[in-house]
């Protein structure tokens, strides 16, 4: 590039900064003062966007100008133009205008800064600025106005909820912010509705969708019941004594829960009274009694109440009728107590301490109706503020009780309340009047009186009162929205009912700062939404005029291109509430007088504008000032000056400017163009134009850049972008070349870095597979990030590409994760330099194979034949699944199979086995029996670099082998011989011969049974050489069941046989066949025996949480079914229960299983208060066979005596008393009497003929040696149902009537001596009848259990079969029978 020399660009520099000054022949300069006609001042009417050339100025041709300027003058008496400009040669380059944003109409400013008329700003409670207003600071403020509205952010209005009972102040929805709400009037059919209002910053003040409640509400109250963190409703109908429970879930409410609670109900409230974070339902009732409920989570209800009873004052036993209470901290120390008022007036003060009502902790009377419970002294514990017969009262809290302020003038306190309604620090009494309805809707009737008050007095009432809305008849408060002004809540409404809400407001603006203001209001302000309009203030006096004119002068100031000079005007404005001022009505008139001179354009000036109209010639030029306007008004013109010389100014256009680019790189693009000394000793300056796309057009006032050179770079630059360069020269007198042709330059990118290196793309270890590790060399070049390929084929170029990662250029390895295991993958990175540069042509690296490296699970499937035996076929089956598919793995499997006596190996491959005999398995197959486990053991396998390795795994299955038997008896029925026994044989024989020893040992029961009487005998035996001989004794016909119990793998078919028992005498007809071996036909019973329960003596003990054991027992050889009835199981239902235990409602018996059953005892009532000391329980279930259809199903009731713990006295037993458990029998009495008295005849027949039988036996002996051993006449009689008596426990024994059995029996007869001589057989006979007596008598006393006790006073008590105690003191021999006297 060629470049200028040092001295010509001196040269250049030094001569333009020399003044060009015009001499004519006599070198004078002139100067002008009037416009054209000779006017020092010219009023140009303006009729909005219309140019008005009234003005002009005359001036000698061929001159230049100097200087120049006039002055445009504004007066606010005069209708203003709005916006006005000049515009010398009218070619749209205006010398002068005034049309700024928020300069507003000329001598009127009516516009805030933004240019709009209006301007709404959300402002916080406390201090705060207007916007921004601009007013000439050289201008005289002639008049102002303004409109203020301020409107909350809790709005505000009437809202026609309808009439309502009353109003409650709740956080319902947890906001931390308290919301009134209303239960509605009790409508015609009875049903009544609850309704709130909430405020939020989304949607202001809303009212809630109607819930409904209990029919009859009277009212109603919050807390959180079930202590869930949710704030619940309640509430309460007076006439029913019903509390209606709506439960919170977190959006909306559970359908109602209707609980009964105290009868008589007067009020109801809630409150955490018991400190456990849930609120409590405190009630008091017209009867005296003051209740608490608390919420019970598992039965899902009201637990029952704690309460206590109140007295009237003064008494003892006689109720007060409680009218009111009131829940809350009344002392500020975290703790909720209750006060209680009763018809007198008398008030009483209670706690709950340790679950439990305490007090009255305080009283006092002198307040009977119209309570206000508030803080009037401002100490943050709760007053009370009251009316009485006499006056008013206060009672002012001290921290322990409530001391007396009494009055006796009266104020009507009927829903009143207490508040600082208008913030000003003094509390207000705030009593709604209604006033008299007068049926107009837009008037309004009624108001709230106000006066002050404190806790020492109540002033008179204040002169000014609140119209909130017509007919008001009660008043609450409370900050809704939090923002320190209190909302006041006043039921109200003259042909339509419903609710105000809204706050008493204060709003005030401070022109000039000083903090008096020029603009204040008060009173209930609203959003015009419900009703209620905006607070509004006016400067109705010019107060904004009177301050602005005494700053105005210093004010911040911003001039503007064409000299105009604003000053920027923001005033304070304060309100007491959170919300919005809307100003709106501005206008401010001032005069003021501007001058046209400069100007921000290339022209510069108004000089340099009326050189560029000169022309050459003789004679005078005329040059017009065209003015124009947005609207019709007024403007003059005045002070014009100007100078001029001899010459006319040189207004030549100038070169055109070339452009030619230099260079162009990422960074910066350099062009140049033509020399500046081409452009004359007039030239000033190159001005540059950056345009950013070919069809934007030049904006003059949006210079890029300024040059005194020929030459510039650019860098600011985008890599990539093309831009549009244009250059012209400026000049003297504000001329200016043709802009040159526009110079399209592209930014280029630089290099793309070059091929990374080091590639490694490896499996990551030990993971989970799906991920694969990639690393490679940093890159040495300029970048800014990596992108990673991974394709699934090798590929050299990433055109067409995506990349699957953009990695930071910091980091030179990556996982790529979310990849299919087994699955090929190539991969590449490239590096991008900070313009997106890359290459393109790459060489990947691969293929590599994500895998999982955590061993896949392999599931073994191992079946066997469920059951086998010698002569059975066994199958087994060997597969493998992995991930659901089966396959045959690789590595090794092993089956083995695992008896009592061993392990056996079985298999090595996954063959299946299916053998037609067991036998063929292993060798020792025959000695195999019961539970074998077959195991299968798989080793696993590590897999390569495609394939997941497999885990090692094993399974088992079981089968049971069994040996298959035959039962038989060699006879199908048996005759009981006169002493009622016979000897039955049992056969086992196995079918396979090999496997007879294995059948030694087995386990068998027997049972004789008899389907009419029900009676039963039974007994067991082994097998021993293949059979077993037994006795059974049974004393009557019936049927013989034999059923084999153990081992259980012996299957001799049904493993059971029926055989038929006769009586003695009885004709038995010849098997002819002699086949009695067990059938294979399903044996199905025809008798059900009735289930047993014994629970032993049932003491009930209600000190303690009781569970009482019994046992009950199945009698059947066969399973049956049990279910029990829980039904209360007791005959005193209303006192005490009996439950089973959990679970036990339903279940099994396997044949002469024995089961224990858990029964809970719920004690309800106090049992010896109620006089209960004993009393049954009735069980009732129903049983029926498990397993066969018959016999039917039968229902059973067992009656159990319990008696109650005796408490500290000692209690004679009652002989009376049956802790026998008992089957209902549904027989009568009489039935059961006659029965009884038959059996009770055949046993004394029995003995008697049992003691001739001996004493006709027995040799001559000597009767002396007998004892009662030897007398053991009693027969094996069936007692009748006779109860058992407990054992006598606390009895003196003098106290019993001795019952001693004296032997006084008289010398033996002849008759017995004749008998002396008789044989040995007799002789031989009795001695071996003593033997057999002794040694049955030795194995009873080795019984486990010979039902002889020992009571503490060594006494020894014993039981016989009919229930009669016996008794023998320590040392003797006889017993003696126990008599309860």
């Amino acid at each position: 590039m060629k470049r200028n020399s040092a001295l010509l660009m001196i040269l250049l520099m030094v001569t333009s900064c020399v003044p060009l000054t015009f001499v004519s022949a006599s070198g004078e300069s002139l100067s002008f003062n009037n416009f054209n006609g000779g006017y020092a001042t010219v009023d140009v009417n303006l009729q909005g966007n219309v140019t008005n050339n009234s003005a002009s100025i005359e001036v000698p041709r061929n001159v230049t100008f100097t200087t120049s300027g006039f002055e445009v003058v504004i007066d606010s008496d005069d209708q203003s133009p709005g916006e006005v400009w000049v515009d010398v040669g009218e070619d749209g380059i205006f010398e002068w205008e005034f049309t700024g944003t928020g300069y507003g109409d000329i001598g009127h400013q009516n516009e805030f800064y933004d240019g709009n008329n209006w301007y709404v700003s959300q402002v916080p409670s406390g201090n705060s600025t207007s916007p921004t207003i601009l007013i000439p600071s050289q201008s005289t403020i002639k008049e102002s106005s303004l409109e203020v509205g301020f409107s909350p952010e809790s709005g505000g209005g009437f809202f026609p909820i309808g009439s309502h009972q009353e109003v409650i102040e709740t956080d319902i929805d947890n906001d931390s912010l308290p919301e009134p709400m209303f239960l509605l009037d009790i409508q015609s059919n009875n049903s009544t509705s609850i309704v709130w209002a909430d405020w939020n910053s989304g949607s202001g003040l809303t009212m809630s969708t109607p819930i409904q409640t209990c029919d009859n509400a009277t009212s109603i109250s919050t807390g959180d019941v079930n202590g869930d963190g949710n704030e619940d409703i309640v509430a309460f109908s007076t006439s029913t004594s019903t509390a209606c429970i709506h439960l919170a879930n977190g959006t909306t409410f559970d359908p109602v829960l209707n609980q009964t609670i105290s009868s008589g109900l007067s009020m109801a409230k809630m409150g955490d009274i018991n400190s456990d974070g849930a609120d409590e339902i405190v009630t008091v009732t017209t009867g005296g009694s003051l209740s608490f409920y608390s919420w019970d989570n598992t039965s899902s209800g009201l637990s029952s109440p704690v309460v206590e009873a109140v007295d009237q004052n003064g008494t003892t036993g006689f109720p007060a009728t409680l009218l009111l209470v009131h829940v809350g901290d009344f002392f500020n120390n975290g703790n909720e107590s209750m006060l209680v008022m009763d018809s007198t007036g008398h008030w009483t003060h209670w706690s709950v301490i340790s679950g439990m009502l305490a007090g009255p902790l305080t009283t006092f009377d002198d307040i009977s109706r119209d309570e206000i419970l508030t803080d009037l002294d401002g100490d943050g514990d709760i007053d009370i503020l009251g009316s009485s017969n006499q006056g008013y009262a206060m009672r002012i809290n001290n921290g322990t009780t409530w001391k007396l302020q009494s009055f006796q003038n009266m104020i009507s306190l009927v829903n009143s309340t207490v508040a600082d309604y208008d913030n000003d620090g003094n509390l207000d009494l705030m009593i709604p009047i209604s006033g008299a309805s007068d049926g107009n809707s837009t008037t309004v009737e009624g108001s709230i009186s106000l006066r002050q008050i404190n806790s020492t007095n109540i002033s008179s009432p204040s002169m000014m009162g609140l119209e909130p809305w017509s007919i008001p008849t009660s008043i609450l408060t409370m900050d809704m929205d939090g923002d320190g002004v209190i909302e006041h809540i006043v039921s109200a409404g003259e042909t339509s009912k419903g609710v105000f809400i809204a706050g008493w407001h204060s709003i005030e603006l401070d022109a000039d700062k000083d903090g008096t203001p020029e603009m204040s209001r008060t009173g209930y302000a609203g959003d015009s939404a419900n009703g209620l309009d905006s607070l509004q203030m006016r400067d109705e006096s010019n107060a904004i005029r009177d301050d602005l004119l005494q700053i105005i002068l210093s004010l911040q100031t911003n001039v503007d291109g064409y000299g105009v000079e604003m000053a920027n005007i923001s005033m304070n404005v304060k309100t007491t509430g959170n919300g919005e001022f809307n100003y709106s009505g501005l206008d401010i008139g001032y005069d003021c007088s501007f001058t046209v001179n400069q100007n921000p354009h290339l022209i510069g000036n108004l000089t340099n504008s009326l050189n560029q109209q000169m022309t050459g010639g003789v004679g005078n030029l005329t040059i017009d000032i065209p003015l124009n306007s947005t609207k019709s008004g007024l403007v003059s013109l005045s002070n014009y000056y100007a100078v001029t010389i001899p010459g006319a100014p040189n207004l030549a256009i100038p070169l055109t400017p070339v452009l030619q680019l230099v260079s162009a790189t990422p960074e910066m693009v350099e062009f140049k163009w033509n020399d500046t000394i081409e452009y004359g000793l007039d030239f000033i300056e190159f001005e540059i134009f950056k345009l950013e796309s070919s069809s934007q057009s030049i904006n003059l006032q949006d210079v890029y850049n300024r040059s005194f050179f020929n030459q510039t770079i650019d860098s600011n630059v985008t890599v990539g972008s093309t831009y549009w360069y244009v250059v012209r020269s400026t000049h003297q007198y504000g001329i200016a070349s043709n802009f040159s042709q526009p110079l399209m330059v592209t930014v280029p990118y630089p290099a793309p870095p070059s091929q990374l290196t080091g590639f490694s793309l490896t499996d990551v270890a030990s993971d989970q597979g799906g991920a694969l590790s990639l690393s490679w060399n940093h890159s040495m070049d300029e970048f800014s990030e990596y992108e990673v390929y991974l394709e699934t084929s090798e590929f050299t170029s990433i055109s067409g590409l995506n990349p699957v990662l953009n990695i930071s250029s910091s980091q030179n390895s990556t996982l790529l994760s979310g990849l299919t295991d087994g699955q090929e993958y190539w991969a590449a990175v490239v590096a991008v330099d900070q313009y997106g540069n890359k290459t393109e042509d790459v060489v990947s690296v691969g293929p590599t194979y994500p895998r999982n490296d955590e061993p896949n699970a392999v599931n073994l499937q191992l079946t066997v034949s469920s059951e086998t035996s010698i002569g059975s076929p066994f199958d087994l089956q060997i597969s493998a699944e992995v991930d659901g598919q089966e396959i045959i793995p690789p590595g090794d499997i092993t089956i083995t199979m695992q008896t009592a006596d061993g392990s056996y190996p079985i298999s090595t491959n996954w063959d299946n086995i299916s053998l037609a005999n067991f036998s063929e398995l292993v060798s020792s197959a025959s000695d195999i029996t019961g539970d074998v486990t077959f195991w299968a053991n798989y080793s696993g396998d590590i897999g390569d670099e495609q394939t997941r390795p497999l885990a090692s795994a094993s399974t088992s299955v079981s089968t049971f082998v069994s040996v298959q038997a035959t039962m038989s008896s060699p006879e199908d029925v048996y005759q009981l011989d006169w002493e009622n026994e016979t000897s039955v044989r049992i056969d086992l024989s196995a079918v396979n011969p090999s496997q007879q020893g294995l059948l030694e040992g087995a386990l068998f029961t027997w049972v004789a049974y008899n389907n009419t009487t029900g009676n039963s005998s039974t007994g067991s035996g082994v097998i021993q050489n293949g059979f077993q001989q037994f006795v059974v004794t049974f004393n009557e016909s019936g049927l013989l069941f034999v059923n084999l119990t153990g081992p259980s793998w012996i299957h001799a078919g049904s493993n059971s046989l029926q055989l038929s028992l006769v009586t003695y005498g009885t004709s038995v007809e010849n098997n002819e066949t002699e086949d009695n071996t067990s059938s294979e036909t399903p044996w199905a019973p025809d008798t059900m025996l009735d289930v047993t329960l014994d629970c032993g003596e049932v003491i009930i003990d209600p000190s303690i949480d009781q569970e009482l054991d019994c046992i009950i027992t199945n009698p059947n050889n066969y399973s049956v079914e049990i279910s029990l009835e829980a039904d209360g199981w007791s005959q005193w239902s209303d006192y005490i229960l009996f439950e089973p235990t959990a679970g036990q409602g339903d279940f099994t018996l396997a044949d002469f299983e024995s089961k224990n059953l858990e029964i809970r005892v719920d004690i309800v009532q106090d049992l010896r208060e109620n006089g209960l000391f004993n009393g049954l329980i009735q069980v009732d279930l129903r049983q029926g066979p498990a397993d066969y259809t018959s016999p039917g199903d039968k229902p059973q009731t067992f009656e159990i005596q319990w008696t109650l713990i005796e408490e500290d006295e000692v209690v004679e037993p009652n002989p009376q008393d049956n802790n026998t458990n008992q089957t209902t029998d549904t027989q009568d009495s009489s039935s059961s009497d006659n029965t009884m008295l038959i059996l009770g005849g055949i046993g004394g027949l029995a003995v008697i003929g049992l003691a001739v039988f001996i004493v006709l036996r027995m040799r001559n002996s000597d009767f002396e040696d007998w004892d009662e051993d030897d007398l053991d006449m009693e027969p094996d009689i069936e007692a009748p149902e006779r109860a058992s008596k407990p054992l006598p426990v606390g009895v003196a024994l003098d106290e019993f009537e001795d019952k001693t059995i004296v032997d006084e029996t008289p010398d033996r007869p002849d008759i017995i001596n004749e008998f002396d001589d008789s044989d040995d057989y007799v002789e031989d006979s009795v001695e071996t009848n003593e033997e057999y007596v002794e040694e049955e008598y030795s194995e009873y006393e080795e019984s486990d259990d010979s039902g002889i006790s020992v009571d503490e006073h060594g006494t020894e008590w014993y039981e016989d079969e009919v229930g009669v105690w016996w008794y023998r003191e320590e040392g003797q021999e006889d017993w003696s029978e126990f008599v309860d006297e």
